[in-house]
């Protein structure tokens, strides 16, 4: 029984490596994302400089791009195929949490 979730769960740890991108693109976008020239000169907004603002677009398309490219994959890896191969997509979709594993070590092993 347990046997077959290990092919899920490997392939949605490895769909987790990209998704290490999204997730830190979505983090530092929810910080300084909101910066704009005006706000340069505001003394209750911390954090606001020209590196913020010049990077907030490239940061943004970032996240789309790297988004997408997870979701095509999960979509791809979890749904479609299992359908395709006639096999449960049930061990696929609550494997699916096991995507945002590597982001999570990644940060545990940082801190």
């Amino acid at each position: 029984m347990i046997r077959r979730y290990w092919a899920p769960l490997l392939v949605n740890l490895l769909i987790g490596i990209p998704m290490i991108a999204v997730v830190l693109c979505a983090r530092w976008y929810a910080a300084h994302g909101h910066c704009d020239l005006d706000d340069l000169r505001r003394t209750d907004l911390d954090g606001c400089t020209y590196d913020q603002i010049e990077n907030s677009g490239l940061v943004l398309c970032a996240l789309v791009m790297t988004g997408l490219f997870v979701l095509l994959l999960v979509l791809i890896a979890d749904v479609f195929l299992p359908r395709s191969r006639r096999r449960p997509i049930r061990p696929w979709l609550l494997t699916l949490p096991a995507v945002l594993l590597p982001y999570l070590l990644l940060s545990a092993a940082a801190a």
